[in-house]
């Protein structure tokens, strides 16, 4: 086989390695889809907050992925809405629902990294239960975004209870969410972004 034959036949969307880190251009285009999610989130949460509205930062959970499910609603709509939608809500309540009951972290670290790891491990999981998860992904690349997610986690609790999380204005009480979920949801569109099976 020539060169050019062997060239031809390599799906420049897939992944050769669990140690690249790269996003090549399909990847790129799931990552800005899921990143505008996080946009719709944002504008979910300030709402949630500004109405006090009891676990709604769980309940507005399907913003995050509506932009990237309409985008690919040709291909395997119900299963990637079943995921998107009810699967990473799930998740999200199950990873509050394991820190709420941790005492004796005062600053946030192990609580983050444990709802972070449980909240993207489980979406990880999900995805790869219903197919959702391109031919060249890893165990390996999941297993890293799922620590990855725990230390952004663990970060962003941390910044959350040490900066101002008691804030006395509407604009500082709608502020303090972003600081978990915003780098949250950016690592895991690009944790995703790496391991969805693209169209």
């Amino acid at each position: 086989m020539s060169d050019v034959a062997i060239l031809d036949d390599e799906d420049p969307r897939e992944y050769h390695s669990p140690f690249d880190l790269a996003l090549n251009p399909a990847a790129l285009e799931t990552f800005k889809w899921l990143v505008l999610g996080h946009v719709l989130y944002a504008i979910g949460l300030a709402l949630v907050v500004y109405f006090h509205i009891d676990n709604g930062a769980v309940w507005i959970t399907p913003l995050f992925g509506l932009p990237f499910v309409w985008r690919e609603r040709q291909h395997r709509l119900a299963v990637k809405a079943l995921v998107f939608f009810l699967g990473f809500t799930l998740m999200h309540y199950v990873a509050l629902m394991t820190v709420s009951g941790m005492r004796g972290d005062e600053v946030g670290f192990l609580r983050g990294f444990v709802g972070g790891a449980v909240g993207g491990g489980g979406a990880l999981l999900l995805c790869a239960i219903f197919g959702l998860l391109r031919k060249g992904s890893s165990l390996t690349f999941e297993a890293f975004g799922t620590v990855l997610l725990g230390a952004v986690g663990s970060f962003c609790l941390y910044l959350y209870l040490t900066t101002g999380a008691t804030g006395d204005s509407s604009a500082s009480d709608i502020i303090q969410p972003l600081k978990i979920y915003t780098p949250w949801q950016i690592a895991f569109a690009y944790v995703l972004a790496r391991v969805l099976r693209p169209v």
